[in-house]
């Protein structure tokens, strides 16, 4: 009912009489403030409404945008709906700072951003701006690889109402309808979508129904307007966090080979979990790991935005409102589980349970920005509040038989985090009186205070030095709880400073260095063994940059110089929910060229590509693993450790970061088939297709450099076929995609556990790889009236 009301609130106002025809609705101060303009000696890239809505098939937006520099995309259910998520530069997602509007849309405590929860945002972006690196002055975490600033609010102010429909593989459907009201004689307009996305995903059993809807009211007014806009997004999906065996990628594999394997895996029962075994030899690259019929992520995320903007004399005053609310679930059957990993001393038979963790989470704050000129000067400056908290806690759905008497409080783990961000910014551009040389200076502060505390979600038997059990008075196990008692307080100070330099309308020069830190995550802290020695962040970032432009020829050189102190880098493994584990180094870097060009064959051929050759390295790595040995003789006896030792910390020296390759590439040639042409009586035909590439180099699935533990480089070919027509005055669009056409088989996301047998010298690792799609299709229709 929820849905249907809110529903019913969007379209209402889509039919008003519209009085104006058109007006193009300027980005908010908000946008402004999170955004890079063109002269800014920030590398960054621009992406329009129509390049992401000639590549939208239905899948998340870090696919729609994969092909921009430096971009790295990955799928958990391997056709790009779902679980996508990207990298920039070789820094994973929670250190990419992501705005919608200004405002912030990571997380606050696991800094990620979770894009199954906006399914379909793609269809009300009107434009889009990339920064690599530090870049400009943002809300909420520092941007530790780049920045994502995404704007809905500059759409045409047009009467029109759209229909999307589209069929794709792997049973993949997408139905949206979008509209808008124009703007009528009150200076009111509206416009809003629904969308629904169903997929079976590549991967077998990586289901996905998604709902979205998205609405904005504007009035405008001769020196300002204001803005409600609301957006809402509900999955539900089958989990595929887990990955597959590496060794089930390898070509012409047999399942002998699959069988030998899984004897020696803790993974799959030692092969006793036949279940699983017969599953990964039947589905191979398609098997997933999960198999409950109720393995699934339920969660719905809703956002309420406030903007109003308004002119006073030669300056623009901002000031927004916004609150984000979440809340779901992910459902997990646990089979062969301790007991007292639950809490219940009954016996110490294992059994099977089902569990539900849940998340309830609320961010609330405000933001302004005040912008004046003052002749060749431009002072720009803001701040922003926001308070987070998220209620993390587990509940037992069901115990097994040998348990039959349920708690009265079936709540096992519970802990509440708060957390608050208070930042200021003030921004000064200065131009000469030629306009050849443009400064600009900027500093940033923020004030973090996170605290949580509570219980975490595992329990473990008392022991003594010896590892033995220890028993209470009544012969029962004791269980001890992991607490959580956090409480971090941060201040930032992140200053900025850069330069352009145009001598002439085909030559442009930028530099610029920036300063930025950032706090941990709540993940940070629960995955460490010492939530104490989690460290925050220092990066320091360098970028000179040349651009070359003529009518018909475009090409930009960019160099960057990324050191940082305690970098938080991936590890390689990954957590009870599919998240990177990481930990703190040192000293790190990420130091690269990003070459760009494009250019006009003719009057109907385009081309435009990018290389980026970069070198991302750990000054000095050493970490930690465990001894797993467990060996006995013919007589079934115990054979001794042969060092006795339990853990080795092992220094590698330096050594490549993981997951960061150092060549990434793409290409995008673009013919015009048909232009304009008449195809029957007076309906216009336009034709063009599409053939992009997208290149990752070799990458290491852990930061040891070890040949072991690399993804293979891949080329991944797609090609698009877009028709565009006019047929009594409703305008059709019909698009063909034909995704990694030459059926390459490839992974592009992997984790790795490693561990030692008997000795330092006899390492053993695991490598779980997330294999994405073969030739897969889509098919899109849309019709706007």
């Amino acid at each position: 009912m929820r849905r249907i009301l809110f529903f019913t609130l969007l379209l209402a106002p889509a039919f008003s009489q519209a009085q104006i025809d058109s007006i193009n609705v300027l980005k908010p101060a908000a946008v402004k403030a999170v955004s890079s303009d063109e002269r800014s000696p920030f590398a960054h890239t621009n992406i329009s409404e129509q390049e992401i809505s000639d590549r939208d098939a239905a899948q998340d937006l870090p696919f729609l945008i994969r092909f921009a520099p430096s971009v790295v995309v990955t799928s958990d259910a391997g056709n790009g709906i779902v679980y996508t998520s990207m990298r920039l530069r070789g820094t994973d997602a929670t250190r990419i700072n992501v705005t919608i509007n200004g405002v912030p849309l990571n997380d606050a405590e696991s800094m990620g951003v979770w894009w199954v929860d906006l399914p379909d945002l793609g269809s009300s972006i009107s434009d889009l701006q990339i920064s690599r690196g530090v870049g400009t002055s943002t809300n909420g975490p520092g941007a530790f690889g780049g920045s994502i600033a995404i704007n809905t609010l500059g759409k045409v102010a047009e009467p029109m109402i759209q229909a999307k429909v589209g069929f794709g593989s792997f049973n993949s459907r997408r139905q949206s309808a979008m509209w808008n009201s124009g703007i009528n004689e009150k200076g009111l307009s509206f416009d809003g979508r629904v969308s629904k996305i169903t997929s079976d995903g590549y991967v077998n059993r990586a289901s996905s129904e998604l709902f979205s809807l998205y609405g904005s009211l504007t009035k405008r007014w001769e020196t300002g307007k204001i803005s409600l806009t609301a957006m809402n997004g509900e999955e539900r999906t089958y989990q595929s966090w887990y990955g597959v065996p590496e060794i089930v990628t390898q070509e012409g594999v047999s399942d002998s080979t699959i069988l030998n394997w899984a004897y020696g895996s803790y993974d799959y029962g030692y092969g006793a979990d036949t279940a699983r075994v017969n599953d990964l030899i039947t589905n191979g690259r398609q098997h997933n790991y999960y198999n409950y019929a109720d393995e699934v992520d339920d969660y719905t995320q809703t956002h309420h935005q406030l903007h109003v903007e308004q002119a006073l004399g030669k300056a623009n005053l901002g000031f927004s409102l916004f609150q984000t609310l979440g809340q779901g679930y992910f459902e997990n059957q646990i089979i062969g589980a301790d007991p007292l990993g639950f809490g219940l001393t009954q016996n110490n038979t294992p059994g099977d349970f089902v569990i539900r963790r849940w998340l309830d989470n609320t961010l609330r704050g405000g933001m302004f920005n005040f912008q004046r000129e003052f002749g060749k000067l431009n002072v720009d400056f803001g701040g922003m509040y926001s308070n987070y908290v998220g209620d993390h806690f587990g509940r037992l759905l069901e115990v097994d038989t040998a348990y039959a008497n349920m708690p009265d409080d079936s709540t096992y783990y519970s802990s509440v985090g708060d957390k608050s961000d208070f930042s200021q910014y003030m921004r000064m551009t200065w131009l000469s009186e030629s306009g050849k040389l443009r400064v600009q200076g900027e500093i940033q502060r923020r004030a973090v205070n996170y605290t949580t505390a509570g219980t975490n979600n595992d329990f473990y038997a008392l022991t003594d030095d010896n590892y033995d059990v220890i028993y209470d008075e009544e012969d029962n196990r004791t269980p001890v709880q992991s607490q959580i008692d956090i409480n971090d307080e941060f201040k930032f100070l992140n200053p900025k400073f850069g330069f352009d330099f145009k001598p002439n309308s085909s030559n442009r020069f930028f530099s610029s260095i920036a300063i930025a830190n950032r706090e941990p995550s709540r993940g940070n802290y629960l995955d460490a063994p010492d939530p104490t020695a989690v460290r925050p962040e220092k990066l320091t970032d360098i970028e000179v940059g040349y651009r070359f432009s003529k009518p018909n020829f475009a090409f930009e050189l960019g160099l960057y110089q990324m050191d940082y102190e305690n970098q938080l880098i991936p590890t390689g493994a990954i957590n009870e929910t599919g998240a990177a584990v990481q930990m703190n180094v040192a000293e790190s870097y990420r130091r690269g060229i990003e070459i760009q060009a494009g250019f006009n064959i003719g009057k109907r051929v385009t081309w435009q590509g990018n290389l980026t050759l970069s070198e991302n390295k750990i000054a000095d790595f050493s970490y930690y693993v465990d001894d797993y040995w467990w060996a006995e003789d013919s007589l079934g006896n115990a054979i001794p450790d042969p060092d006795s030792t339990y853990s080795y910390a092992i220094n590698v020296g330096e050594s490549d970061i993981a997951f960061s390759p150092s060549i990434v590439g793409a290409s995008i040639l673009n013919i015009d088939l048909w232009e304009g042409g008449e195809l029957f009586s007076n309906e216009q035909y336009d034709v063009d297709l599409e053939f992009a590439s997208k290149y990752v180099g070799e990458q290491f699935t852990d930061n040891t450099s070890n040949e072991l533990r690399k993804l293979p480089a891949y080329l991944v070919h797609d090609v698009v076929l877009r028709c565009n027509m006019t047929i009594n005055d409703k305008e059709v669009g019909l698009s063909l995609f034909a995704n990694n056409v030459f059926n390459h088989m490839y992974s592009a996301n992997a984790w790795s556990f490693v561990n030692a047998f008997g000795t330092a010298d006899n390492l053993q690792s695991t490598t779980f790889v997330y294999p994405q799609a073969g030739r897969n299709g889509f098919v899109s229709l849309s019709v706007k009236f």
